[in-house]
């Protein structure tokens, strides 16, 4: 059934058969979870294909296109090959075989990859951002060509585990932007993507998101990079004595339970209820033909619980859909935005799929895809019903309108389900829970967002698959501390440093980074200032890096930390790569930024990058936004002279500046420095 490497692996008769009847119903070979249908391939670099589970000892060969590679797996099944690299092409199906195992994956094309990673307004999706509207900024991307089959994303689940994923948490895929699955791409990488590809149409462009909301920036830092400074290591001291502690887990998962302080977690069971199990099935409630005319309305998507129809427990909601006579027998694809928390799903009295049971969280809004077998499918009136459970926090049907609909999977057609009709409503019982649901302010100390967990987790799973750089938006978290702030610099030279070496293609791996936007934070201001100035200090002092100010961005939004106009850090982001990478070297990447500043007697002079067309935006008739101190570090508002590439600072409060700052109002900051691009200027401290 397969190849053995040679006589001599295996060195008594006794042991080969042992080993052969032992193994051989085991063997099920798998790819890594980035090789999925519709992935894209990085050109120009050797394409890497690995996995597990193959049968151990045995040669193992993987065509893609023209390009081939052989070798031998492991003892325990794993390997790895690296297949020559190609240039932009596809569709194109990978193919791997080892002895009688075959796995593969259609679609593929070959383009560009990158790497979306940081904190929230790196994970914001482009529905996010206008409660009142969500589909405005999605809309607005699916106007300017998002519809676009050849760009793609894989956005990386959260997990939390405290060793090193060698694969991705489950529900990771590569999906095609349209209008159902682009309001789920992160917003940056989307339109990032969708600029570069209106630059070069004949390059498909793969988005890998990988980020996590409230992340510092030590979370995504190998435990290797942390070990190499005194204050990683102190790090690491005290995490591993946190980790070596029982109740510090128990009180990271009643924190992120949200759970009272006080709770103790071993009692979790009494605080809320598992399902009691499913009645209203025995009811009738998923027949086509139940009588539901007496129950109430719901908006769906949208909270059972906010809409004041039930409260935790288990709800029944029904909707009615007529099909064409052509859908009649065909195979069907139900897709719902998501539910909070788990559901049993029916189709016409027939149960198509469920997800969750007991306590599980992890579904909560996780979109749900069920097929629907043909021989339950008629034309005419069809019924869909749906029994979900919640038994904590809010209870939902989540997501937008265009994600609830049906999908003929021989012809792609869709009937959406949420047009404005009123979803049928039952609750199936309600239970109050013991411990009432509570937003703790602490944070756990064994949690994602440790040191090195989400570079095991959410980076080493993407090692070592091509791809062409990062783009980079993170800091908000490590402003909330003077100490955090105060290492920024070195830990962001040392995150490029890092995954640079992961990858294994040092400075010819572009980095691209977002200074962080302005945000009315008066209880950690100095720290806000302190790591947008880190940010601008490790881009000046690390190669083939660029960098993007966001002030501007978000200067009407002074209380919201996450900008909405991502369409435009999109845009500047693309800019630095047009640049940077792709080599046009007509564009100016970004704006302004200090290199250093030279005291002159009563004057201090600013040295800028990126400072042909130095003027003050929209004509203005002076410059804003300069301070100057002296030796005292007492700031005052600077008179500002362009004098060609550079600035000139001066103030009557200060006899000999030595030290100036631009844009320190974090609220509202005034400053209007551009250069010729109408780029506006860097934050800055010199």
């Amino acid at each position: 059934m397969w190849q053995n490497m040679g006589p001599g692996d295996l060195k008594t008769p006794a042991l080969s058969l042992f080993f052969a009847f032992s193994t051989i119903t085991l063997f099920k070979m798998k790819l890594s979870s980035l090789w999925r249908d519709h992935a894209v391939v990085q050109r120009d670099k050797q394409i890497v294909v690995w996995g597990s589970d193959a049968p151990p000892r045995t040669f193992i060969h993987a065509t893609i296109g023209t390009s081939h590679a052989m070798g031998a797996t492991s003892w325990d099944g794993r390997f790895e090959l690296r297949l020559p690299a190609l240039p932009v092409g596809g569709p194109y199906t990978l193919e791997v075989v080892c002895g009688d195992e075959r796995c593969s994956c259609s679609d593929v094309l070959v383009g560009d990859v990158w790497l979306v990673s940081g904190q929230s307004n790196a994970e914001f999706p482009l529905m996010t951002f206008d409660p009142d509207d969500p589909l405005t900024q999605t809309q607005q991307y699916l106007d300017e060509g998002g519809t676009d089959p050849w760009i793609r994303c894989l956005t990386t689940e959260n997990d939390f585990l405290d060793a090193h994923g060698l694969e991705l948490a489950p529900g990771a895929d590569w999906k095609l932007s349209d209008a159902t699955t682009a309001p789920y791409f992160t917003a940056i990488g989307a339109w990032f993507a969708l600029f570069i590809r209106k630059r070069f149409p004949e390059v498909p462009i793969g988005i890998i998101h990988s980020s996590r909301g409230g992340s510092p920036i030590s979370a995504w830092l190998s435990r290797a990079a942390l070990a190499e400074t005194p204050e990683g290591r102190k790090l690491l001291e005290e995490d591993d004595a946190v980790c070596a502690d029982e109740l510090q887990w128990h009180q990271a998962q009643r924190v992120d339970m949200k759970l009272p302080v006080n709770f103790d977690w071993q009692d979790f069971e009494t605080a809320t209820e598992r399902d009691r199990g499913n009645q209203g099935e025995g009811l009738g409630y998923a027949r086509p033909e139940f009588d539901d005319s007496s129950w109430k309305e719901m908006k769906v998507p949208g909270s059972w619980m906010k809409q004041k129809i039930a409260g935790y427990g288990a709800i029944w909601v029904r909707r009615h859909v007529v099909l064409p006579e052509s859908w009649a027998g065909q195979t069907l694809r139900l897709h719902l935005g998501g539910v909070d928390k788990h559901d049993m799903t029916y189709f016409n009295g027939t149960l198509v799929g469920a997800t969750g049971k007991d306590f599980d969280t992890q579904y909560w809004d996780k979109p749900r895809e069920y097929p629907i077998p043909g021989e339950v499918v008629k034309s005419g009136e069809n019924l869909l019903a749906i029994r979900a459970f919640c038994f904590f926090f809010d209870g939902a049907f989540t997501g937008i309108p265009i994600s609830y609909y049906l999908e003929n999977t021989a012809t792609g057609e869709k009937i959406y389900l949420s047009d404005g009709t009123l979803w049928k409503v039952l609750p199936e019982y309600e239970f109050v829970p013991n411990a009432v649901p509570y937003q703790s302010q602490l944070e756990p100390t064994v949690s994602p967002n440790s040191p090195h967990r989400l570079f095991d987790n959410k980076i080493v799973p993407l090692i070592p698959y091509g791809i062409r750089g990062v783009l980079w938006y993170q800091g908000e978290n490590d402003a909330d501390a003077v100490d955090t702030a105060l290492l920024y610099k070195e830990r962001m030279k040392a995150l490029v440093f890092d995954w640079r070496r992961a990858w294994a293609q040092g400075d010819t791996f572009p980095f691209y980074f977002v200074q962080l936007a302005n945000y009315d934070a008066s209880e950690f201001c100095r720290q806000w200032l302190d790591v947008q100035d880190a940010q601008r200090r490790a881009y000046l002092e690390t190669e083939n890096t660029g960098l993007i100010t966001a002030t501007d961005l978000a200067l009407f939004e002074p209380k919201d930390i996450h900008p909405h106009d991502k369409r435009s850090f999109g845009y500047r982001l693309a800019l630095l790569a047009l640049a940077g990478t792709y080599g046009d070297t007509s564009i100016i990447p970004q704006g302004p930024t200090l290199e250093y500043a030279t005291p002159e007697g009563g004057s201090i002079r600013l040295h800028f990058r990126f400072a042909k067309g130095l003027a003050a935006k929209d004509g203005a008739p002076a410059l804003k936004g300069f301070e100057v101190a002296g030796d005292d570090r007492v700031f005052h508002v600077a008179e500002a002279t362009i004098d060609g590439e550079e600035v000139l600072l001066s103030s009557p409060e200060v006899a000999a500046p030595v030290v100036a700052r631009y844009n320190a109002k974090v609220d509202l900051p005034e400053g209007n420095l551009v250069n010729g691009a109408g780029l506006p200027a860097l934050t800055f401290i010199s």
